[in-house]
């Protein structure tokens, strides 16, 4: 009994949520352009370019990694070569 009260309850929040803080992108109003430009925001959707965003950090980063690993081969190999 207690848990289809609380079921009840968190269905009425989660309605009234759901009408103060719509969540469909057809409700919501592209930035205006001084907006976009004051805040650097990009000119499409977010989920537009989300995919090629990824690939790229993703990228970054394994660049990232590749440069320490040479630096580390080669401080490594400095120390061979002083010690052998």
């Amino acid at each position: 009994m207690i848990h289809n009260i609380r079921v009840l309850l968190w269905y009425v929040v989660a309605e009234l949520e759901y009408i103060l803080y719509p969540w469909k992108q057809e409700n919501v109003s592209p930035p205006s352009q001084e907006t976009i430009k004051k805040y650097n925001l990009p000119e499409q959707s977010f989920d537009t370019y989300l995919q090629y965003d990824w690939l790229k950090s993703h990228d970054e980063k394994i660049n990232k990694l590749e440069e320490d690993m040479i630096w580390i081969r080669k401080k490594l190999f400095e120390l061979e070569k002083t010690n052998g």
